[in-house]
């Protein structure tokens, strides 16, 4: 039986985020403000090209700041993207399910003794499950996410069976409406 899942998670937006967005914003507006300025009082048009060249790299750089984290299960392998700024895709990392030695939800203790750790959580806290895996690049490596009900009850369907006795981890209960009649 084929497995497949996918899963788009958007990283929540902190205060420090809003901090770096709102300086950015402001810096860019003064200096493009400024080379304008300069512009019409000089007579230099290239100035004006300058500060528009700002504003379109003030516009690139603030939608670059928005993340989403793709979760794709696909039978044996469980891939995790990085998306920024909905125009560019990174793939952290590709777990094997036949290497998986740990799953469960994390809670801060596990993982202690691995070699690397890859993070794609939505940023809430709440919720964050952990796969331990040996990685043929990264050695043992743990990787952080944040799943929802669907997604959890796949993983456990691709687990090798040994990984899935031991965890403690539940099958979601699906959702199954019952017509009256």
């Amino acid at each position: 039986m084929d497995i497949f899942g996918e899963q788009l998670v958007r990283r929540e937006v902190t205060g420090v985020d809003w901090a770096k967005r709102i300086g950015l914003a402001l810096g860019g507006l003064i200096l493009s403000s400024v080379s304008m300025f300069f512009a019409l009082a000089t007579g230099f048009s290239i100035l004006l090209f300058l500060a528009v060249g700002i504003l379109f790299g003030l516009v690139w750089l603030l939608t670059g700041m928005n993340y989403e984290y793709e979760y794709i299960l696909t039978n044996d392998d469980f891939d995790f993207d990085k998306i920024t700024g909905k125009r560019k895709r990174n793939r952290l990392i590709t777990i094997k399910f036949n290497t998986v030695e740990e799953f469960g939800e994390y809670n801060g203790e596990q993982g202690s003794d691995v070699e690397a750790t890859v993070v794609a959580t939505d940023n809430t806290g709440t919720g964050i499950y952990y796969i331990i895996a040996k990685h043929k690049t990264h050695g043992r490596t743990m990787v952080l996410f944040t799943p929802n009900d669907k997604m959890i009850g796949l993983t456990l369907q691709a687990l090798p069976r040994k990984v899935r006795s031991e965890t403690k981890v539940k099958m979601p209960e699906q959702n199954v409406s019952s017509e009256e009649e």
